[in-house]
């Protein structure tokens, strides 16, 4: 969602920031206006429902993070085979300067996800963008759309399920092994000798 006007975007901008710091767990309509200097009443003016207002700061959030919002299309027209690009997404995923807005993008899931009818926009928001970015991927690589659509499913849960561990603090390095083991597996190439020593 476009902000309409220049308060309209600076508000959303306040509401990024505020939700990369503190998250989103608990935080009502009221308390996130309070807390940026604003009130329900402008919010609700500016954005016309919550979830209009959390989605629309969760992916103006994203737009911050350009390795990550880029991805799709770096992994599209990057070099080397699939297994390489694929190497290059997760290294990309779980580089420490995105950890903010992956711990955001779970904790916003989450939440959604518990009251589905109040959140509908923010719940179709996340899981957009990726699954359509992956099967071009793979249809680039030959694979026919239906398979490559299956691929891309699989790929976004081994992704989505390393997130989980790396904030659960699990070693980078052990994580990036599981990857390139379960890639390898999955696809059948050589993630792992594609990737040595990144």
């Amino acid at each position: 969602m476009a902000p309409r006007t220049p308060e309209a975007a600076r508000l959303l901008a306040l509401a990024a920031d505020y939700m990369l710091r503190h998250g989103i767990s608990g935080v009502s309509l009221s308390r996130l206006a309070k807390d940026i200097g604003s009130n329900n009443r402008m919010l609700l003016y500016y954005f016309g429902s919550k979830d209009e207002l959390f989605t629309a700061a969760i992916q103006t959030a994203y737009q911050r993070f350009p390795g990550l919002h880029g991805l799709m299309s770096a992994l599209q027209d990057g070099d080397g085979g699939l297994e390489e690009r694929i190497a290059y997404g997760w290294r990309t995923i779980r580089a420490e300067e995105h950890r903010a807005y992956v711990a955001l993008l779970f904790e916003s899931f989450s939440i959604a996800v518990r009251e589905p009818a109040d959140n509908k926009k923010q719940i179709a928001a996340v899981g957009s963008e990726w699954p359509a970015g992956l099967t071009a991927l793979f249809v680039m690589h030959g694979r026919e759309p239906v398979a490559a659509r299956r691929q891309a499913t699989q790929l976004l849960a081994l992704w989505r399920g390393l997130q989980f561990m790396l904030l659960e603090g699990t070693d980078v390095a052990e994580l990036d092994d599981a990857h390139d083991r379960a890639v390898t597996a999955m696809f059948g190439g050589g993630a792992r000798s594609a990737v040595s020593g990144v």
